[in-house]
């Protein structure tokens, strides 16, 4: 898995779907032409022997090199320096980082090739280095070596506690000199505080570790918390931050008008109060949310009720309507029968009376 960080970002072809970072040692499969990066394919064929992205059978058999274009692509791409961090500001292609790191980088680590020192520190540092500790060691080795061809060829012994401060050095020998070395008394004291200096150092660079790595966590968290606060909206944010529209909807019923849905809306705890959690304000939704419900509910049912009963009016009012519509009927048939019996009548008459005049 590639560790750089790329200046620009990289061509979707070029990422490898199981560590979705840039080709390192791109490898292509032969039975689908899938290309990975060759320790995360491997590490996934240790796992199940299929394909990554098609679930085909796949083995370490039927893998090979990619393309000498797609290792071209992927080596040319312009990534920052490791130790950008510490402050190296450096950007050059991927394939040059390690010549970069070798000879160029000053914060990249480096030991000094002084003979007998194997001390290792920054390139930047190392010439400081040279000139504090082993100008001055060459120094000190002239100015001893005149000193002895000065003196009477007396040879002059340490104190084996040089190493913590005794300033001891003459012609007693070690031996002689501890039975008055004040720094005798003091070994096992002197010994169990370097022990007890070297655990600190260990746990306080462990602690520091530990510090960068919740620092880094704690930024990213605030991240998110900044990510979720603007997806969030108003709801993220107390009454008092609030546009002037949102406080005035948010206010108390003492500041705003009686309407027909206060009712569903009961002040709760947290409505009273100038801020409140996400929490507390969701509660509030869901609450106010299943009171609505309710009342849209028993409106629906009131509803259904005025509309059954306005129904059985209707139909009462269709029935009397068509009552009467029969009595007209009626009616409209027994005139029709009486006019069409006077008009039979008249006729009859008509004819009786034409033969009567002919006889």
């Amino acid at each position: 898995m590639s560790l750089y960080n790329y200046v620009y970002t990289p061509n979707s072809n070029l990422i490898c779907c199981i560590c979705r970072a840039p080709f390192t040692d791109p490898t292509t499969t032969r039975t689908c032409a899938h290309t990975f990066c060759r320790e995360c394919i491997l590490r996934s064929l240790s796992h199940s022997p299929l394909c990554p992205v098609d679930r085909s059978p796949l083995t370490t058999a039927d893998l090979s090199p990619a393309n000498p274009i797609v290792r071209s692509l992927v080596d040319e791409l312009l990534v920052e320096c490791i130790h950008q961090p510490e402050g190296c500001e450096h950007t050059c292609q991927r394939q040059t980082i390690p010549l970069h790191l070798k000879d160029e980088c000053e914060y990249a680590e480096v030991v000094c090739m002084v003979a007998g020192c194997r001390e290792t520190m920054r390139r930047k540092a190392l010439q400081e280095h040279v000139e504090k500790v082993h100008d001055k060691e060459d120094e000190a080795e002239q100015v001893e070596a005149a000193d002895e061809e000065e003196g009477d060829g007396a040879e002059a012994y340490s104190c084996p506690h040089e190493k913590v401060g005794c300033p001891y050095k003459g012609p007693l020998k070690p031996s002689e000199h501890l039975t008055s070395c004040p720094y005798e008394s003091l070994k096992d004291f002197i010994t169990s505080n370097t022990t007890k200096m070297a655990l600190l150092t260990e746990q306080n660079v462990m602690l520091r570790h530990r510090v960068d790595v919740l620092e880094s966590t704690v930024q990213i968290m605030r991240r998110e918390m900044a990510q979720v606060k603007s997806a969030l909206g108003p709801w993220s944010r107390s009454s008092s931050e609030l546009p002037l529209a949102l406080q005035a909807a948010s206010a108390g019923p003492s500041s705003r008008e009686e309407d027909a849905l206060a009712a569903y809306f009961p002040e709760g705890s947290g409505a009273r109060q100038g801020t409140g959690t996400l929490e507390d304000t969701i509660l509030g939704l869901r609450e106010s949310v299943v009171g609505l419900a309710a009342g849209v509910d028993q409106m629906g049912r009131r509803s259904e009720m005025a509309l059954a009963n306005e129904t059985l009016r209707l139909g009462e009012e269709m029935m009397s309507i068509r009552g009467q519509m029969h009595g007209l009927r009626m009616q409209m048939h027994g005139m029709m029968m009486e006019r069409n019996g006077v008009e039979y009548g008249r006729v009859g008459n008509t004819g009786l009376g034409g033969s009567i005049t002919k006889l």
